[in-house]
């Protein structure tokens, strides 16, 4: 059985501005900086070691894997398949933005049509299992880019038998689109910053949660 320690990266600049980041980089502020290390910090005082830390290519969660493996030494592997939902053309648009824009003529995708933003964003947001195959124009689906996060950290796995804690840093709405998918019948609220969530996996099971899917 390994232990799979699920990280978010720490605050951004746009987290901190309400910026859709998605895909193009934002680097963090020194707030994120700090709850990096403040969770450094506390995965060292309960003890635990990861065998590697796999990270999203993306500078927010590579500076944050690297301030967490000052307290909690690891090798860093970096893999593209760990990156964010692709946003398509409202990666670093403002939320308030997006959701002023009016679609003329309505904007369809998978089966829905949306005339307005606030309306797009939300469904976007929900997590809804209705939602799955829906994109924003010129991005990936929730099921594309869940699909891509959970089989990196499967074949990682599947290929390194003796791994007993990983750790994983990556994004919020991947690492919150695969608890979902794991564990249904959960309430899984928005993942914080620098947050820790717990799973574990099984090469003849897969992935499933642990009793409380709570951070550690």
């Amino acid at each position: 059985m390994t232990k799979i320690y699920l990280i978010r990266h720490g605050e951004t600049i746009f987290n901190k501005e309400h910026k859709i980041a998605g895909q193009i980089e934002t680097d963090l502020t020194e707030l994120g900086r700090l709850q990096a290390l403040e969770t450094g910090k506390k995965l060292q005082s309960d003890g635990v070691k990861f065998d590697v830390i796999l990270c999203s290519t993306l500078k927010r969660a590579k500076d944050t894997a690297k301030i967490i493996a000052q307290n909690v030494p690891a090798p860093i592997i970096y893999d593209d398949n760990l990156k964010e939902f692709s946003n398509g053309i409202y990666e670093g648009t403002k939320i308030e933005d997006l959701e002023k824009i009016i679609f003329e003529p309505p904007y369809k995708t998978s089966g829905f049509e949306f005339s307005n933003g606030t309306d797009l964003y939300a469904a976007y947001s929900s997590f809804d299992p209705c939602y799955d195959m829906l994109c924003y124009p010129k991005g990936e689906t929730k099921r594309q880019a869940c699909e891509r996060f959970m089989s990196a950290i499967k074949h990682y796995l599947d290929t390194h038998h003796n791994t007993k804690n990983l750790c994983v840093v990556a994004h919020g709405a991947v690492i919150r689109f695969m608890l979902l998918k794991i564990c249904p019948d959960l309430l899984i609220e928005k993942i914080k910053n620098a947050e820790v969530r717990i799973v574990l996996y099984e090469h003849n099971k897969g992935f499933y949660c642990s009793k409380q899917n709570n951070d550690f």
